[in-house]
């Protein structure tokens, strides 16, 4: 019954948010939703289908490969299967249409948006910083993450219980990826908490779209063009507690700034221009900081800067 109901379906895109939203809605969210965390109740097996993010986060899905996504597999096991989801005392089970769907709909991709950048319109031209900080931290805009997906990048929530908070990334696609690529991010800016820039061909002009994401806290720019300039555009990140500039263009210039980013925890400074002495005037104004200089390359770990003999032993 369900292969009759893919069939009538083959030909259709279809629509997350009118079609397989409300299908998990109806049906599931009833003990997988995030929400549930408000009155600390933790949604069942951690597993939140009511957002884009718990449902990425959760592993269910294998965009592309519905055979082998754990929410199909679930969804069309025998009704007399105690692994059928979702049992026949809480809305169970689908029907063999809502079955087809998330078939089709996890076959094609398993987009959240409409991914083709129609749908996130444009990034105004007078953002910045102040005005993202006042934006409300809501459910991100599927579009923008689709649409950010679309040109490579890898998007997370940071935790289950945080599926507003974004991590975005380009892992495979770094050796493509420029300053037009990462402006992009400010589709979701109010949601993106940390920025892997590593590798990719960020500059400093770059960075002036990094500088309007209020709410980061975490940052790699390592083994990037950047230099002292870029690190000027960063100036309003006031949550930043995280920074790598290792293998970057970036001197002793640049502390000054860094002294100003009180939250600041970490500082990765390895094979750039920034030096000892430097790093000494930066550790009195960030007494808590952890500012480390050189690293043993083969552990890609760093070293005890105060003590910098004493090699971590793996």
């Amino acid at each position: 019954m369900v292969f009759l109901a893919v069939s009538a379906v083959s030909g259709q895109s279809v629509d997350y948010k009118k079609q397989i939203a409300p299908i998990l809605s109806s049906k599931c969210n009833e003990c997988h939703t995030a929400k549930k965390r408000e009155s600390d109740k933790k949604p069942k097996a951690g597993l939140a289908l009511d957002t884009a993010g718990g449902i990425r986060s959760g592993g269910v899905i294998d965009p592309g490969d519905a055979s082998g996504s754990d929410l199909f597999i679930r969804v069309s096991l025998p009704k007399t299967d105690d692994e059928l989801m979702p049992p026949a005392d809480d809305g169970g089970p689908l029907s063999a249409k809502e079955i087809a769907l998330i078939k089709k709909w996890i076959d094609d991709g398993a987009r959240f948006g409409s991914g083709s950048g129609g749908g996130v319109g444009k990034i105004a031209a007078d953002l910045d910083v102040a005005k993202v900080m006042a934006m409300p931290l809501r459910e991100p805009n599927a579009d923008g993450v689709a649409h950010l997906e679309g040109l490579g990048a890898t998007i997370s929530q940071l935790a289950v219980n945080l599926p507003q908070h974004l991590v975005v990334e380009w892992i495979s696609t770094y050796h493509k990826t420029t300053d037009k690529e990462i402006e992009q991010i400010l589709h979701i800016a109010p949601n993106v908490v940390e920025v892997d820039l590593s590798r990719t061909k960020v500059t400093d002009e770059g960075l002036k779209h990094i500088g309007k994401l209020a709410r980061l806290t975490h940052l790699n720019l390592s083994r990037t063009q950047i230099t002292d300039k870029g690190i000027a555009h960063l100036s309003g990140l006031r949550s930043l507690e995280y920074l790598n500039l290792y293998g970057t263009g970036v001197s002793d210039a640049v502390l000054p700034m860094l002294a100003k980013h009180r939250r600041l925890k970490s500082l990765y400074t390895w094979k750039t221009k920034i030096t000892s002495e430097g790093l000494s005037k930066l550790r009195k104004a960030l007494p808590d900081a952890k500012l480390v200089l050189e690293t043993d390359a083969k552990a890609n770990r760093y070293d005890n800067l105060d003590n910098p003999d004493d090699k971590y032993d793996f």
